[in-house]
């Protein structure tokens, strides 16, 4: 499950925190303020729109929607299936710091794991600890790679 926290900044009126949960990646968003359930959002024909309820202001859902799109986990498993298409058949993302990578059968799981450790380091966010847990389509063997952040590798 993915949550994060919007603050709707509205001049000459309160702001609104909104709270959003997803349970899985190609789920829609779930939007609460404190403990109400406002309504779902998604992303439709590649515009971010309410597919249930009416209390969300459009002006919020668009920025929640950019919101969304800036996080790494939004853009992270399509990168990382473009830098390395002969390895990674998929990114499952669990949650805002783990990362499941299914590599192809016929892949070889050496070598990427080297090409993977040094490079995702380049791709991620510098500030975020990440886990990278790699295993290869119908195999059962599997290992983590552990990306820590830029500070923590620099100190």
């Amino acid at each position: 499950m993915i949550q994060l926290t919007y603050l709707f900044e509205q001049e000459f009126l309160e702001d609104i925190p909104y709270q959003l949960m997803r349970a899985g990646m190609k789920d829609p968003w779930l939007v609460l303020s404190g403990c109400k359930v406002l309504g779902i959002i998604d992303k439709v024909e590649g515009n971010w729109t309410q597919i249930v309820g009416e209390d969300i202001p459009l002006l919020a859902i668009d920025k929640i929607g950019s919101l969304i799109d800036t996080q790494q986990f939004s853009w992270l498993p399509d990168l990382i299936k473009k830098q390395w298409p002969n390895y990674v058949l998929d990114v499952i993302v669990e949650n805002l710091q783990r990362y499941e990578i299914i590599c192809h059968k016929e892949a070889c799981n050496q070598r990427f794991k080297q090409r993977f450790t040094l490079g995702i380091h380049a791709l991620a966010e510098r500030e975020s600890a990440l886990v990278f847990n790699v295993r290869c389509f119908q195999k059962s063997d599997s290992y983590v790679v552990i990306k820590a952040p830029a500070i923590d590798r620099y100190a």
